[in-house]
């Protein structure tokens, strides 16, 4: 999320120019990290509503934002690796990038800033909820593994 802040600042800094708005860590400012990236979150979210889905409906709003997220990646990503001409020439707007497929009021920096607020924000109220749910219930009696000697 500091990432997609500092990169959104940058582009207000710069009048928009993505050139020169490429956030803290620039060098990784491409789709196969990207893609990466947003899959293990994705894997991560699937990996925890295996384990805490049942009373914790924040992690399922975070799992479909990120859904959405990961679907755009995958796109993305196929384009990149599959049409680069394509993706050179108005393909980097992807889906839901003003100018994509579906299209948005949004250019696409502020797209994936907006992902990923949507997909955080309830993954914190989530550990929240699981944290307040871990102090409330009662402790398991503690039984001693020492042998009386």
């Amino acid at each position: 999320m500091g990432e997609h802040t500092m990169q959104v600042s940058q582009l207000m800094v710069t009048h928009g120019t993505l050139a020169r708005s490429h956030g803290v860590f620039g060098q990784l400012d491409f789709e196969t990290v990207h893609f990466f990236w947003d899959s293990a979150i994705w894997l991560s979210l699937c990996f925890l509503l295996f384990r805490f889905a049942r009373g914790n409906p924040w992690l399922w709003v975070a799992f479909a934002a990120a859904s959405l997220h990961e679907v755009e990646h995958l796109y993305l990503y196929w384009l990149y690796q599959f049409h680069q001409s394509f993706y050179l020439h108005g393909g980097f707007e992807g889906i839901m990038g003003n100018g994509g497929v579906i299209g948005s009021p949004l250019a696409r920096p502020y797209l994936h800033f907006a992902y990923n607020l949507i997909v955080v924000t309830p993954m914190v109220l989530a550990l929240w909820d699981e944290t307040r749910r871990l102090v409330a219930s009662p402790s398991p009696p503690v039984q001693s593994t020492m042998v009386p000697a």
